[in-house]
C-alpha cells in the first residue's frame, strides 16, 4: 500500500516540475545547443538529413509499393518524422535519470522535470523536422488539407502519454541497465511493424490487426492522418485513450515507489 507521505511527495514534485517550466525547457534546449556547437549550419542539419532521406527513400518506395510519387512521399515523410519522434521519445527516455546524476546527487531537483527535459528536447527536434513535411506538402499540393485543430490534439496527447512514458522509461532504466539496449533492439522491429513505409491496405485482413493493437500504430495515426488531411482512425484514438489512462496509473505507481531510490539507483 502506498502511505499518503508518498503521494504527498509525488504530488509536491509534479508541482515543482510544472511550476520550473523554465529549468527544464532550458536544459533542453542547451542539450540540444551542445549537440551541434562550433557546427557551420547547427540544428539545420536535423533538417537537412531528414529531408535527404526522406526523399532518397520516398522515391523508391513509390515504386516499390507501386503508388504515386505524389501520394506516397508525403504519406511516409510524416510516418517517419513521427515513429522517429515518438521512438526517440521511447529510447532517450531510458537515459532520463542515468544521464542527470549531476542534478539528482547535486540538487533537490523534481525528478519529474527530468522527464520533461527529454520531452521537450525531442519536441524542438520535430520542430526542426516539421517544415521537411509542411514543403513535401507544398510540392504535393495538398499542404492547403491539413486539419491543424485534430493535429494538435495528437500532439497533446502525444506529449502527454511521451511524458509518462520517459518518467516510467527513466525508472526501470535506472534499476536494470539491460532496459536500454532492450528498448533500442524493440524500436529497430517495431520500425519494420508500424505502417510507416507501408500502408494496413496493403496487408491482408489477419495481419491487420497486428496495426490495429499496436500502440505506435495508434500514436502514429493520430499525428499523421490530419496532416494528410484525414481524420484519425476512431480505433486508434479509443486505443491511444486506453494507453493514457493505463500510463497514468504506471506513471503514479512508478513514482510513488521509485521516486526517493532514484538518487540510489543512478
Amino acid at each position: 500500500m502506498f502511505s499518503s507521505i508518498q503521494f504527498s511527495l509525488f504530488w509536491h514534485d509534479l508541482n515543482d516540475s510544472l511550476r520550473g517550466w523554465s529549468f527544464w525547457c532550458h536544459i533542453g534546449w542547451e542539450d540540444i545547443a551542445k549537440q551541434y556547437r562550433r557546427s557551420f549550419l547547427g540544428p539545420v542539419w536535423i533538417t537537412l538529413n531528414t529531408a535527404a532521406f526522406v526523399i532518397a527513400f520516398g522515391m523508391i518506395g513509390a515504386q516499390l509499393f507501386s503508388i504515386n510519387v505524389q501520394q506516397y512521399l508525403p504519406y511516409f515523410c510524416a510516418g517517419h518524422v513521427f515513429f522517429t519522434f515518438i521512438s526517440s521519445l521511447m529510447t532517450e527516455g531510458c537515459a532520463t535519470f542515468t544521464a542527470a546524476e549531476a542534478f539528482i546527487k547535486q540538487s533537490r531537483t523534481p525528478k519529474i522535470a527530468l522527464a520533461l527535459r527529454v520531452v521537450f528536447r525531442n519536441l524542438l527536434m520535430l520542430l526542426h523536422n516539421l517544415p521537411v513535411i509542411l514543403l513535401i506538402l507544398l510540392w504535393a499540393e495538398a499542404l492547403g488539407q491539413v486539419q491543424w485543430l485534430s493535429f494538435l490534439a495528437g500532439l497533446g496527447v502525444t506529449v502527454l502519454a511521451a511524458s509518462m512514458v520517459t518518467g516510467l522509461m527513466g525508472i526501470v532504466s535506472a534499476r536494470f541497465r539491460d532496459v536500454p539496449m532492450i528498448v533500442t533492439s524493440t524500436m529497430q522491429i517495431a520500425f519494420l511493424i508500424t505502417p510507416v513505409m507501408w500502408q494496413p491496405t496493403q496487408l491482408t485482413a489477419r495481419a491487420q490487426q497486428l496495426v490495429n493493437w499496436n500502440p505506435l500504430a495508434a500514436f502514429l495515426d493520430v499525428l499523421r492522418a490530419p496532416m494528410l488531411g484525414q481524420q484519425a482512425a476512431a480505433h486508434s484514438w479509443w486505443l491511444v485513450c486506453v494507453c493514457l489512462v493505463a500510463l497514468m496509473v504506471f506513471f503514479v505507481a512508478g513514482f510513488v515507489v521509485a521516486r526517493r531510490r532514484i538518487a540510489y539507483w543512478v
